[in-house]
């Protein structure tokens, strides 16, 4: 505990003349479930339907720089994450979800498919330390930076979002429910974070920032059988203001 106080009293100490600077940061987000093998029938199924879920988080930077080259940035904001499973060639009486009556359609002119989209939404901070490479040669409006850090979300809402395309149930072709889902998700979302970054300069107080991110949780996304964890790469897209 001493050593943490001291460490961020010397990191408070140190940027308190720095510059600083406040951003808008967004994540365009493909998310990758990876399932653990038991109960292997629910796994095996569960593994024949995923494809890569896509979501947009947001957040507000708060970057502090220590000297030159290194900067400590704060981003609170809200984080999804997803797992998407498509099931293809429907016929009548197939169960979508277990939260849905049976297909009733009789049709037969188009593929019955429906898109079921686990949402994982959260709110939390990612903590960054970021160093700018001195490349000989680069024009002096861009900046290349390599960083890392953690990131710490709590659980808002989990819910699950059944698309239908080519039949309808109940009327409708798109059915929220945030109960009975079918994946139970831990509160508390632990991740590494690793970013790679080009800045160029707009004005002499603005810069534009173009990235990629990669986070990997320390513990799996569900709590409930089978295990199931969530990558989730991100571009990172961003404006930032000095102040």
């Amino acid at each position: 505990m001493r050593l943490l106080i001291s460490l961020l009293i010397l990191i408070t100490s140190s940027t308190i003349f720095a510059q600083m600077s406040i951003g808008v940061m967004s994540e365009p987000t493909m998310s990758f479930a990876r399932v653990g093998a038991l109960p292997r029938g629910d796994s095996d199924s569960i593994k024949n339907l995923k494809q890569g879920g896509k979501s947009v988080s947001l957040g507000l930077e708060i970057r502090k720089d220590i000297d030159r080259y290194q900067s400590i940035t704060f981003i609170p904001g809200y984080l999804q994450t997803n797992m998407l499973l498509v099931k293809n060639n429907m016929q009548f009486l197939d169960v979508v979800h277990p939260k849905l009556p049976e297909i009733r359609d009789l049709a037969q002119a188009s593929e019955k498919v429906a898109y079921i989209t686990h949402r994982q939404k959260y709110a939390g901070t990612q903590i960054l330390y970021s160093k700018k490479l001195q490349i000989k040669g680069m024009d002096r409006k861009f900046k290349i930076e390599l960083g890392g850090g953690l990131g710490g979300y709590f659980l808002i809402q989990n819910d699950v979002k059944i698309k239908t395309e080519g039949f309808a149930i109940k009327e409708q072709f798109t059915h929220i429910f945030t109960d009975s889902t079918g994946m139970d998700v831990k509160p508390l979302l632990i991740q590494a974070i690793v970013t790679a970054d080009m800045n160029y300069e707009l004005t002499p107080k603005s810069h534009i920032v173009v990235g990629i991110k990669a986070s990997a949780p320390f513990t799996s996304t569900s709590s409930s059988l089978p295990k199931i964890t969530i990558f989730a790469p991100a571009l990172r897209i961003g404006l930032r203001f000095d102040i």
